[in-house]
């Protein structure tokens, strides 16, 4: 007989864990790697950690409650197809994920204004090209399609 220790089987999936994603997209000729770790050392990141399957490769860390998740799809327009908000000359998407235990979880404005817009004008800037900010997701079925870009400076 094999026992689940009580702390695997009730740990909540990422799914369950989350509370609000801010969608970004932007166009970089840098490849995956090159361009996690220019966002590591420009937003002050832990190291990423890189995983792929078919249709895309992704990077990701976690902190304090909030996840970096950047996505390069091998073939374009795949962002455009999983999201149709993904403006059509962008090749790599990110989504900042604020999980249930972020301090300003559920809170959109705060996150627009102290996360989502300050990181996206870092990026514009570390990599001197247009951040779009495309949409949040508040919930399953609850989207907010958004329109603004940051340009680097």
């Amino acid at each position: 007989m094999i026992l689940i220790p009580t702390v695997l089987s009730k740990k909540m999936s990422d799914a369950e864990r989350t509370s609000l994603m801010e969608n970004l997209a932007f166009h970089s000729p840098l490849s995956l790697r090159d361009c996690c770790e220019g966002l590591r050392r420009t937003l002050d990141l832990p190291e990423f950690f890189f995983d792929c399957e078919n249709e895309t490769e992704w990077g990701l860390v976690e902190v304090d409650g909030l996840e970096y998740n950047v996505s390069r799809p091998y073939k374009k327009g795949t962002l455009q197809s999983w999201n149709n908000s993904t403006p059509p000359d962008c090749n790599f998407g990110m989504i900042l994920i604020f999980y249930r235990d972020h301090d300003h979880a559920g809170d959109h404005e705060w996150a627009e204004e102290h996360v989502v817009l300050p990181v996206s004008q870092a990026i514009a800037d570390a990599l001197d090209t247009p951040v779009h900010y495309h949409q949040t997701w508040f919930g399953v079925g609850n989207t907010v399609n958004r329109n603004q870009t940051v340009n680097p400076r």
